[in-house]
């Protein structure tokens, strides 16, 4: 009842699958974390320090992001050398503009939330920590801009971000789509609390994770005159035992066409017997297949594949049933 698979009728394609999660600063501390960054010397900087840190959750605290470390980690991975994009985390194609302030605004999105990445040109940021409601988008290259101020951003990038006052009033910072950081680097008054959550208003994050999801294609082969045999029950001899059935509706319990009684030979469970139906050694018989299973090398059941509907084997025709999942 086994047959090995050709390795021509294995298929595995991916394709990229996103969902859209939508977060807010109330969220924050459950997987998406808003803290400040600030360059100062660490001379004397300690961890036992209560000024200059955030803390998420209580009882216990669940994290802290310390400001001073936090922008030496910035600079360190994203903005120390960008004049030479290789040696920096995130997109090397100089593409992305980069300008690290002695102070930033940072969401960190949690991997779980994000999968392999954040999907560019998915992001939309709708803050309200000052008067005026700002709105942050991405640009798809690693780059953040206010939505109010798009065409001024349109030139600045077109001009490959030589002309830095175009900037003004346009550029809000970056985002690094696989380390799921959002980096608000533009310290006007417009984006100084961006993304920190520290108003009442807060802010409303929309973006996109993206996975790979690989689908397993195995086409499974049935010759002729192949598998014409079962393992079920119903095909042997010999099911006979006792059981005790009572009520008036008993007939419930059983197939159509069975003998009832209040009390019969019934067996509450069958095992199968090496003595076959005579229907079934028919050189004719030709069962219905409704399951593929698929086994490893060792013999090992790991999918099982159900059919929509009972497909008859024909003995005299090649049938091939293509069973599917993903991982």
């Amino acid at each position: 009842m086994f047959k090995r698979l050709d390795p021509r009728d294995i298929n595995i394609t991916p394709f990229k699958a996103y969902k859209e999660f939508t977060v807010t600063n109330i969220d924050s501390g459950s997987g998406i974390f808003g803290f400040r960054a600030i360059s100062a010397s660490a001379h004397n900087f300690a961890p036992t320090d209560t000024s200059g840190v955030t803390h998420f959750g209580s009882n216990p605290i669940t994290a802290s992001f310390y400001e001073i470390p936090s922008w030496f980690m910035l600079n360190h991975l994203f903005y120390r050398d960008v004049e030479n994009p290789f040696n920096n985390f995130g997109s090397n194609d100089n593409t992305q503009y980069r300008l690290l302030q002695p102070s930033a605004s940072v969401i960190s999105v949690s991997r779980d939330l994000y999968g392999e990445r954040i999907k560019p040109k998915s992001i939309r940021l709708t803050d309200d920590s000052t008067s005026t409601t700002v709105t942050i988008v991405d640009d798809g290259k690693g780059n953040l801009y206010d939505n109010d101020f798009s065409s001024s951003f349109a030139q600045f990038a077109a001009g490959g971000f030589a002309d830095i006052m175009k900037s003004t009033g346009s550029f809000a910072g970056n985002i690094f789509y696989e380390q799921g950081l959002l980096v608000f680097t533009n310290t006007g008054s417009r984006y100084v609390d961006i993304g920190t959550g520290l108003s009442t208003d807060g802010y409303n994050l929309k973006y996109k994770s993206q996975v790979t999801i690989r689908e397993h294609s195995y086409t499974c082969m049935v010759g002729l005159n192949e598998y014409n045999t079962s393992n079920n029950i119903s095909v042997t001899t010999d099911r006979s035992g006792s059981i005790s059935v009572s009520g008036k509706e008993s007939w419930k319990l059983f197939p159509p066409g069975d003998a009832l009684y209040q009390s019969g030979s019934y067996k509450d469970f069958y095992e199968q017997s090496t003595t076959y139906n005579n229907f079934v050694t028919h050189s004719n018989f030709e069962p219905y297949i409704t399951k593929v299973g698929l086994y490893n090398d060792f013999n090992e059941l790991i999918a099982i594949g159900q059919l929509s509907h009972p497909i008859k084997n024909d003995s005299t025709q090649l049938l091939g049933i293509q069973v599917r999942f993903d991982v």
